[in-house]
């Protein structure tokens, strides 16, 4: 059955994702494990495990099930795609593979440790772009919002991952497949970032001291998923923390929070509802607006703008807070 779905995807001239050994498929029992160990250690003891932490929760795996479903497809167009810029384009051969058959030694991985290293780095830089920009742009913000959507923080939000994400998220390693990175290790190091994320999906797990300052943790990404004006749009990096150090979205937990979800919850578990309902409500904005300007920035301003009346834009908002704070 693997040749002939194999054989499908490459006579289409596609790579096929059968073809790619997937890490994140060998931590799934990993994940069912700690969510319930979630359950059981944490949620219950504390009376946390109620009705709508219960409904975030399915909803997070329905969303989970169809993003792995589409995701199938999009990896075969994705990995096509980088193989066609690598082969064609590709500046150096500096960061590549010579021989692809040592790659599946154990001592070509010995060797080129530091490249390794070196694709988590850039990766992860182009993750924390990918992430900001989801937040900032409205068109990006309908792939995004839905991983925000839930009003609980459980592991099980982890898997919370938005549909129209994923025809997106992979432009951003363009330019790394540019420079010579190759296509495989870029892939494989998304899906190792995605794997590292899961676990800061909690409350359950306090402040961790110096990691909090250097990598992404249950600390840093509970101020990521809070709703407090104050909290919005910070905390982007997937591993590291250093990329929002540096660009200034970077913002340490305070007192812990239980207010989680976007500014406006939409207050429904309906799967569809919770991936359609923000692209459906750009779409009406843009028929409504008055001019062909207002119309494109609904679509590539920052979620919140409008032209007329409050503008709710995040960076509008924490502006005012921090002027009633001074007054």
């Amino acid at each position: 059955m693997k040749e002939q779905i194999s054989a499908f995807f490459n006579d289409h001239g596609l790579f096929s994702p059968l073809d790619f050994t997937d890490p994140v498929t060998y931590f799934i029992p990993g994940f069912v494990l700690m969510i319930l160990g979630e359950v059981f250690l944490y949620q219950i003891p504390r009376k946390l495990f109620t009705k709508g932490i219960i409904k975030d929760g399915v909803s997070s795996i329905g969303l989970g099930v169809g993003a792995v479903l589409l995701d199938f497809g999009m990896k075969a167009i994705t990995l096509s795609f980088y193989f066609w810029i690598y082969n064609n384009f590709r500046l150096t051969d500096y960061f590549g593979i010579k021989n692809f058959n040592d790659f599946f030694t154990w001592k070509w991985h010995i060797e080129h440790w530091w490249l390794w290293l070196l694709v988590l780095i850039v990766q992860d830089f182009g993750f924390y772009w990918h992430h900001r920009l989801s937040h900032k742009i409205r068109l990006f913000w309908t792939g995004h919002v839905n991983h925000h959507s839930a009003t609980h923080l459980s592991l099980a939000i982890a898997l919370r991952q938005g549909w129209f994400e994923i025809a997106y998220r992979d432009i951003w390693y363009i330019p790394f497949i540019l420079i010579g990175f190759h296509p495989i290790m870029i892939a494989m190091m998304h899906q190792m970032n995605l794997i590292f994320q899961f676990w800061p999906h909690t409350d359950a797990i306090g402040k961790l001291g110096w990691f909090d300052w250097v990598f992404n943790s249950p600390s840093n990404h509970r101020v990521h998923h809070s709703r407090k004006i104050e909290d919005l749009d910070k905390n982007y990096g997937g591993v590291f923390m250093i990329w929002d150090h540096l660009f200034g979205t970077y913002k340490a937990e305070g007192q812990k929070t239980s207010e989680y979800g976007i500014l406006h919850n939409i207050h429904t578990y309906h799967v569809f509802h919770i991936v359609f309902d923000e692209f459906r409500d750009m779409v009406h904005d843009v028929k409504q607006a008055p001019t062909w300007k207002a119309k494109f920035s609904y679509i590539f301003k920052a979620p919140g703008w409008k032209h007329s009346g409050k503008d709710e834009r995040i960076s509008t908002l924490q502006r005012e807070l921090e002027e009633r704070k001074r007054d």
